[in-house]
């Protein structure tokens, strides 16, 4: 736990280089996913009344999830815990005013997430507001999501890091995918030559 202990130092010095610093740290792990569904796990976990069970579930993926916290805050609730309820509150508050640091919103300056689902956290449970549509912006040095949203604004996201880590992972899983079929190619390659033994 050492490592995931790190991650939260900016907890006690909120700034712009310290999360980016902590958030470092997440991006940086091997079993980093930033479209993981470990979010959705946490919110089925908490919509059927396993509370013991979202409170337990830890990984790297979910350590800087605003909406994981606040799922947590929710079954800590059920579970009478108001002191930790009240640190998945701060923690997901904290989380919501780091990214907000990371930049303004603009093309300019957007924001830094280190999920994709970040992005619908910051809009729906810190802006209180709607998206209603999505594309994605390649521009010379940063990749951005941009959302718009139900008053017309429009809301910038840097998500280069993301963007190349799947990027990343799905070439991994092609090249393991392609070992695979080649270890089961191997007794078909002999069953087609018993074929043409027999004929």
């Amino acid at each position: 736990m050492g490592t995931y202990e790190k991650v939260f130092e900016f907890l006690s010095d909120p700034t712009r280089e310290t999360f980016l610093k902590c958030r470092e740290l997440v991006i940086n792990d091997p079993e980093y996913d930033p479209y993981s569904e470990d979010t959705g796990n946490v919110q089925k976990l908490l919509n059927e009344g396993k509370f013991q069970e979202v409170v337990k579930y830890v990984n790297v993926n979910i350590l800087l999830s605003p909406s994981v916290h606040i799922f947590k805050y929710f079954a800590y609730k059920e579970l009478g815990d108001e002191k930790a309820m009240n640190i998945e509150m701060t923690i997901a508050q904290i989380i919501f005013e780091c990214i907000e640091k990371t930049g303004d919103g603009t093309e300019d300056s957007p924001y830094i997430v280190t999920r994709i689902s970040d992005e619908r956290d910051l809009i729906r449970y810190h802006f209180n507001k709607e998206d209603t549509m999505q594309k994605l912006v390649k521009g010379e040095d940063k990749i951005m999501d941009v959302l718009t949203l139900n008053d017309g604004s429009e809301v910038y996201f840097d998500i280069s890091v993301p963007y190349r880590r799947i990027a990343f992972s799905f070439n991994k899983r092609n090249a393991e995918a392609e070992k695979e079929e080649e270890k089961t190619e191997r007794p078909k390659k002999k069953s087609w030559w018993n074929f043409l033994n027999k004929n």
